[in-house]
């Protein structure tokens, strides 16, 4: 077996990196519920399913997260309340000279 002398050695999760080491920074500029079908042709590009029926893809990639068990209350046809989260990217400094105040 193998024994690490630093502490820097060993494997952490990624919520325990420290800001500075991030890649990506996010800023959350909305919150809110709603049923999942009320989504918009534009909400569906936005999630990446750029084609010309973008809800009807985006439903297929829904079902195929789904488990069989649960399509009753979590798939499309259930219709389930879901989070819809707003964000930008904004750059590193920002992100940092923000968290620091």
């Amino acid at each position: 077996m193998k024994e690490y002398a630093h502490s820097f050695n060993r494997w952490r999760p990624s919520i325990h990196m420290p800001r500075e080491a991030a890649r990506i920074f996010l800023r959350v500029t909305d919150v809110s519920v709603e049923r999942l079908q009320t989504m918009s042709h534009e909400d569906a590009e936005q999630e990446g399913c750029w084609c010309a029926m973008p809800i009807d893809k985006f439903a297929k990639v829904w079902e195929g997260t789904i488990k069989p068990a649960d399509q009753d209350t979590c798939g499309w046809d259930a219709n389930p309340w879901v989070w819809v989260i707003s964000f930008v990217r904004i750059n590193k400094a920002e992100a940092i000279g923000r968290c620091a105040e």
